[in-house]
């Protein structure tokens, strides 16, 4: 008992003294959910504040603090995001790409399993089948998919285009898309086609929709690392239109963002841009309305096949406010939270039940070539469809091609850079069913 009365009389003795000697007891940890994203942009803000609005709205008690990293499609974000996650300082959660973006996180136990949660919110029957399977590793689930943007889309000032007359029904293959170009050039239109190229996956992602416009079978073997000849006559044309395409692009390419090249497209300085769907975000905030000041449609080659983009929030391991963690999953992954964000992000749900009326004509549009497609591939320049380490280099190929136009430098490039990658292929993608 006198034992028991000193420890007491002792923890008494030394909280007061720490009371006064560090002025007051440890205050409570502030009710907060830290998120970090890049959505930076006019279209890409305004989508993010919206889903930021209906968690407020469900959870007013919780103080929302946003933490963007500029730089399009994350390649900025994504060194910054790995140093913290690294450091035991990750946020409550953070944006990813589904798919072979979210490896190097998953195999080193960065991102905890939400299987339970999963099963709670029912979310296996609202998901696809080919979102549920780019959102789960080792047969654990460990995010939750916000939308679905489609890469392939070639976008079109329609006031130039019934000015000139061109049909974009005649834009559907590369021939009748170059034989457009060459009648604006004529027209005085030096340069009809609007790229960004400051980040370097601006100019992959054109060349990665041409690689498709090859044929699904030849992408296919593209992301499962099975291509092994520089001399393939696919890869060949794949650059070979690519080095045409160059031909019509504004000479300032590298110095602009994404966005600064749909914005040349709004402004009628520019016909074309080939971006994903979160390009119509940039239309929606300035003012344009779709089948009037603009078009949108598969780029050349692609009908048909709907080039995946999956943008994602998941709960990292040590998240300091771990419950708002998941309050935060529940509203990315609820119906309400979608159909807020996505009619102004430009991309469509990646719900099956989603609230059409709510969409745009674009969305609309987009929605049911989902539901047709016969096609749904995914994108190696986001993220999803090979290893981080071929996506990369792919960057660097297609920002070297594009200033050299150096096709067979190029093809053996990206053979040589699927050989450097070889052990990191271990999804195998079944494309053509």
């Amino acid at each position: 008992m006198l034992l028991a009365l000193a420890v007491v009389v002792t923890a008494v003795i030394v909280g007061v003294a720490a009371y006064y000697i560090f002025g007051q007891a440890p205050k409570p940890q502030a009710n907060l959910l830290e998120i970090y994203h890049w959505w930076t942009s006019g279209g890409e803000k305004a989508a993010i504040d919206a889903l930021v609005a209906v968690f407020q709205k469900k959870y007013p008690d919780v103080g929302v603090i946003q933490s963007p990293v500029a730089g399009g499609a994350g390649y900025v974000f994504k060194s910054v995001m790995k140093s913290m996650v690294a450091a035991g300082e990750a946020p409550d959660a953070f944006q990813v790409h589904a798919g072979y973006e979210m490896k190097p996180y998953v195999d080193a136990g960065f991102l905890e399993p939400i299987d339970d949660l999963w099963r709670q919110e029912g979310w296996e029957s609202v998901f696809p089948p080919v979102v549920r399977d780019m959102v789960s590793w080792g047969g654990h689930y460990y995010a939750v998919p916000v939308n679905i943007h489609r890469a392939n889309v070639l976008w079109y000032n329609k006031k130039i285009l019934d000015q000139y007359g061109i049909d974009p029904s005649t834009l559907e293959t590369w021939d009748g898309f170059f034989a457009a170009c060459e009648k604006l050039r004529a027209a005085g239109i030096q340069y009809p086609i609007a790229m960004g190229g400051i980040g370097k996956w601006e100019i992959a992602h054109v060349i990665e929709q041409i690689f498709v416009s090859q044929g699904v079978d030849f992408y296919q073997d593209l992301v499962n690392g099975k291509l092994n000849d520089p001399n393939d006559p696919r890869l060949v044309n794949a650059f070979n239109i690519m080095k045409k395409y160059m031909n019509y692009v504004n000479p300032d390419y590298a110095s602009l963002t994404w966005d600064q090249a749909v914005a040349k497209v709004i402004r009628g300085e520019a016909a074309f841009t080939i971006m994903g769907d979160w390009a119509n975000g940039e239309f929606y905030v300035a003012g344009k309305q779709f089948g009037v000041d603009y078009g949108a449609m598969p780029s050349p080659g692609t009908k048909g096949i709907y080039v995946l983009v999956v943008d994602c929030f998941e709960k990292p391991k040590g998240a300091k406010h771990p419950e708002n963690s998941i309050k935060w999953l529940r509203v990315v992954g609820s119906r309400e939270g979608q159909d807020a964000f996505n009619p102004i992000k430009g991309s469509i749900s990646a719900r099956l039940d989603a609230d059409v009326t709510k969409y745009g004509p674009y969305q609309r549009a987009a929605i049911q070539d989902f539901k047709t497609a016969k096609y749904m591939v995914p994108s190696i320049v986001h993220g999803s469809g090979a290893p981080e380490k071929f996506a990369s280099a792919f960057n660097d190929i297609a920002s070297k091609f594009a200033a050299d136009r150096d096709v067979a430098a190029a093809c053996k490039a990206i053979i040589d850079a699927i050989n450097a990658a070889k052990s990191d292929y271990t999804k195998t993608w079944h494309l053509t069913g």
